[in-house]
């Protein structure tokens, strides 16, 4: 399949379980990449009856159709979910390692649900999933939080998605921040 995987990973925060479903490449050129697959995969995992705010909310990140590959500027990734200010599709691209990250772990995308019950970040390596406990993390800014997760990791090339105090306090036009900016 070229650039593709084929496989979506699937992560549900209340259960603390993960697990792959798998797509063919039809359906991948159909939803190409970025936003185009993060908002198929958000019509797929969220009615829209959902509370954007709710825990069956997906958050939805995939790779761009050129992620992982030598094309010039194809590190982009998409993410959608149904934004909490409009009630509709919040969807949003961005250039960065992250998108690489994803292909490089085996995905084409990320589908995250549920609601933790205390503050948690997801530390993802290729099949693993692990579930950390994000305490410490609460009330840093994105950059800060990226940092001290790599300095936990001992690796300055861990890629870290953050929300920072604003998604803390549930502001209904924060955004995700990634790569010192992205």
């Amino acid at each position: 399949m070229y650039s593709y995987t084929g496989r979506i990973l699937h992560i549900d925060l209340s259960g603390r379980k993960s697990w792959v479903s798998h797509v063919d490449e039809s359906y991948l050129k159909t939803y190409v990449g970025g936003v185009g697959l993060a908002s198929r995969l958000l019509y797929e995992n969220t009615s829209r009856d959902t509370d954007p705010l709710g825990p069956e909310n997906a958050l939805c990140f995939a790779a761009s159709a050129f992620g992982g590959t030598i094309v010039p500027v194809g590190t982009k990734h998409g993410v959608a979910s149904k934004s909490p200010l409009t009630g509709f599709i919040g969807e949003s691209l961005a250039s960065s390692y992250f998108s690489l990250a994803i292909r490089r772990a085996g995905y084409d995308g990320i589908v995250v649900t549920g609601r933790a019950e205390a503050p948690t970040y997801l530390f993802i390596d290729d099949d693993t999933v692990e579930f950390r406990d994000a305490a410490s993390l609460m009330g840093r800014g994105c950059f800060e939080t990226e940092e001290v997760i790599r300095a936990a990791m001992g690796d300055q090339n861990v890629r870290v998605c953050s929300i920072g105090p604003a998604g803390e306090q549930l502001v209904r036009f924060a955004c995700i921040g990634n790569d010192r900016g992205r």
